[in-house]
């Protein structure tokens, strides 16, 4: 995700020969200002014109919440402190829940301004199961506007890739939360960062994603009924997509050398959780009746 960087003034740089006092408080007052404004806005979700650092994932031992819905009652409400809003209590809730993590890919058909299909992505946590038969159904979400909500619309097809829980499942993950503003620049990331490839299909065919981060691809087509398979919802539309094929991805196993797939041990998708990725933890199970 896009780094921010906050350069201040030291008294090192008070002591050096330079314009005259109104003038350096106007600057710094100018400096301080901007920086000020970039902190009290919420950060803007837009592709850098250099290469992002490359992160460092790791799996770390399980974390408590950070929040809760309702303020303890050791911290009671202030002016300062008021009690959240229903919409901030119910976001604060859902982080208790955990999410499946899922990429979903798209192509835009080509406009009078842009005259090749355009493929798109984006990772969500709205992926569900509606039914099994006579075929089966699932769901996401989109908040709109959105680039990769007009691709499916347009090509009414689209591919859910289930993620593996480990940290080439979360880098793809993060990796798609940036956008598609940058165009190609995000899928030659996508490879470089995280060395996963981009299979397209001639037409309006949504592009599939292959590594060792995708465990399963689910082929989608958008619902003719009901409400042509988009129901708006507020600033959401819930699409509905019948499955139409399921295919292994390099995160279930390997390819070896005479053709064969070698399966790696199963594991579960990746989650998502109080905004960390995460594995699935404990079981709990009844206790044996000895009686």
């Amino acid at each position: 995700m896009s780094s921010r960087r906050v350069l201040g003034l030291t008294a090192g740089h008070a002591l050096r020969p330079g314009p005259s006092r109104s003038v350096m408080r106007r600057e710094t007052c100018r400096v301080l200002g901007t920086a000020l404004s970039k902190l009290d806005s919420p950060p803007l979700r837009t592709i850098q014109t250099t290469p992002p650092q490359r992160r460092t994932w790791s799996i770390t031992p399980p974390h408590e919440p950070s929040a809760h819905p309702h303020p303890v009652t050791s911290q009671p409400a202030t002016p300062t402190h008021p009690p959240l809003d229903l919409p901030h209590q119910t976001r604060t809730l859902m982080r208790l829940l955990s999410h499946s993590v899922v990429v979903c890919t798209s192509t835009s058909p080509p406009t009078s301004h842009r005259h090749h299909p355009t493929p798109r992505a984006m990772t969500m946590s709205s992926f569900t199961s509606l039914a099994l038969s006579p075929t089966p159904v699932v769901s996401i979400n989109i908040a709109t506007p959105s680039r990769t909500y007009d691709a499916v619309a347009g090509s009414r097809h689209f591919n859910i890739h289930v993620l593996s829980d480990d940290v080439s499942g979360a880098r793809i993950a993060d990796w798609l939360t940036r956008g598609n503003a940058g165009g190609r620049k995000m899928w030659e990331g996508l490879a470089e960062e995280c060395g996963c490839a981009v299979e397209e299909e001639a037409g309006l065919a949504a592009p599939t994603l292959v590594g060792a981060g995708v465990m399963y691809v689910l082929k989608c087509r958008v619902l003719e009924e009901p409400h042509g398979g988009l129901v708006r919802v507020q600033d959401h539309v819930i699409v509905l997509g019948e499955v139409l094929e399921i295919l292994e991805g390099r995160g279930v196993g390997e390819e070896q050398h005479d053709g064969r797939r070698k399966h790696a041990p199963a594991r579960f998708g990746l989650l998502y959780a109080d905004r960390r990725y995460r594995q699935l933890g404990n079981c709990i199970t009844p206790a044996k009746d000895h009686g």
